[in-house]
């Protein structure tokens, strides 16, 4: 009896150690005002990176069919882009300038890099990254800006 008692509880133990809260991690950017004569709204690629493996979050990009700019974006493409049959499945319409928030969640890993690349038709290409561990007391992480994006802010809830 108590082995079979020891064994439910095991199991039962077990089993809930393969559910791991979700963290939430919110990303606040700003996409700045360029000044340039011919201004298109740039392509924006965010996602997490664990060792070798790499899940897509967000594509802002034209579109078409055939999008020939995507590759523009290219971390994002050497990683995901030329691979994923599935780029659909989490993108959106280019944006202008403004201030932006994107929400996902994050299940698979403890700690990961978060990437946004942001790249313009004919303009400016910018890469900022940031190392995030959801066990770690800090929720809020802080990007400068560069080129073609402003000041980031990445806050993580679980």
């Amino acid at each position: 009896m108590r082995v079979l008692l020891f064994t439910c509880v095991l199991a039962a133990s077990l089993g809930m150690s393969s559910f791991t809260s979700a963290a939430k991690v919110e990303v606040a950017f700003e996409i700045p005002r360029i000044d340039t004569e011919r201004y298109v709204f740039p392509y924006v690629a965010i996602w997490a990176e664990n060792g070798r493996v790499s899940k897509p979050l967000l594509v802002w990009h034209l579109q078409k069919k055939e999008d020939e700019w995507l590759s523009d974006l290219r971390r994002w493409w050497r990683k995901i882009g030329r691979y994923d049959q599935h780029v659909d499945s989490m993108t959106g319409a280019t944006k202008g300038p403004g201030h932006y928030t994107e929400s996902f969640e994050i299940n698979e890993w403890d700690t990961f890099k978060l990437y946004l690349e942001v790249s313009r038709q004919d303009g400016g290409h910018s890469l900022v990254k940031t190392e995030i561990n959801t066990t770690d007391s800090t929720h809020h992480y802080h990007i400068p800006a560069e080129a073609e994006i402003g000041n980031v802010t990445v806050t993580v809830t679980n």
